[in-house]
């Protein structure tokens, strides 16, 4: 069986607020923002004397300009989750990184990221956007245990806002930037067991999200909020219907596009506010690393024999689950 033995978030300190997105006078409000997608704020490696001066124009430039790359955020995501599993990189035979804004293409993430750490073993990227912590430890469940490894990093970074069309009132409300990273084990105990994983995608609805290299995040928006909702929902029912999920102790932690549309999935499957871990109205929408940033921040928080349920949805369209249960180790 699989662990996680221990977690690590970066963020950029450069908030975005919605007063901020209002004065840009492109049509929206503080007020519109927080009841439509109650986003408050997000981060960005940006200045905001940029945004406000070229509203991201040519995201080329915004590489050249930005205060840290994904490869910045994701070093230093992998650093904290080493530490706090109290191990070293050199520890590590397995590098695997989702990133969907790279600066360069070549060489891969994973083994910019392993050199810039110091990580010894092999390193390759695995990536689909926001539905990464899901792709990356069903992938890993399905290796035989014997032949991982015994320590396995994963990391999920982003920097959206680089992507970002600032004179667009929706898309400069959603997107954050920020890491996650989290230590997998076969051969030791940690703080979860992975109980149970899957991932798949539609490619027939490649188009609904893109994320271009030279130009601007593009999605049909509202189709793809229905359907996150939708399948979402779907995905918690099924583990709902294989496990004996209890929302009066267990928790849910979903993709964190929008706070609206998590409340929507919450509502539908009665689970109590003190129950649904989230970040998404402080930090935006941070691709692939939301999910697991969220449970990073609540690790102390974790109960032996505790049910984490985590749903994923994003580009491809695919989507994704996660169930971990906590153990008794400390």
């Amino acid at each position: 069986m699989l662990h996680i033995l221990g977690m690590g978030a970066c963020h950029p300190s450069t908030v975005v607020d919605n007063q901020f997105l209002e004065e840009l006078d492109i049509g929206t409000n503080a007020q519109w923002i927080e009841e439509k997608i109650g986003i408050k704020t997000r981060v960005t490696t940006l200045t905001l004397d940029y945004i406000k001066t070229t509203r991201n124009q040519d995201p080329r430039m915004a590489h050249e300009v930005a205060s840290m790359s994904a490869t910045d955020l994701g070093v230093k995501a992998a650093e904290i989750a080493l530490k706090n599993a109290g191990l070293t990189a050199q520890q590590v035979g397995m590098v695997i990184v989702n990133c969907c804004t790279p600066r360069d293409t070549i060489p891969g993430e994973a083994v910019r990221t392993a050199e810039r750490i110091g990580c010894p073993g092999v390193a390759f990227d695995v990536y689909t956007a926001c539905p990464a912590f899901a792709l990356h430890i069903d992938f890993l469940r399905n290796y035989n245990e014997s032949k991982l490894p015994e320590f396995v990093l994963c990391i999920s970074t982003a920097v959206m806002t680089q992507h970002v069309n600032y004179n667009d009132r929706s898309d400069g409300a959603i997107w954050g930037d920020g890491a996650a990273a989290w230590i997998v084990s076969a051969a030791h105990k940690g703080k979860l067991e992975i109980l149970d994983s899957m991932y798949t995608a539609d490619p027939s609805r490649c188009e609904a999200v893109v994320v271009d290299s030279y130009k601007h995040f593009r999605q049909d928006g509202r189709a793809v909020r229905d359907f996150s909702v939708r399948q979402t929902v779907r995905l918690v029912k099924a583990l709902e219907a294989q496990y004996p999920i209890d929302w009066s102790r267990d928790i849910f932690i979903g993709h964190q596009a929008n706070r609206t549309m998590l409340e929507q999935i919450t509502n539908n499957r009665e689970i109590p506010a003190t129950n649904h871990w989230h970040n998404v109205t402080y930090l935006g929408n941070q691709a692939g690393a939301g999910a697991p940033a969220s449970l990073c921040a609540h690790w102390d928080k974790i109960q032996t024999d505790q049910h984490i349920v985590v749903a994923v949805v994003g580009a491809g369209l695919s989507w994704g689950s996660i169930l971990m249960r906590g153990t008794d180790v400390l």
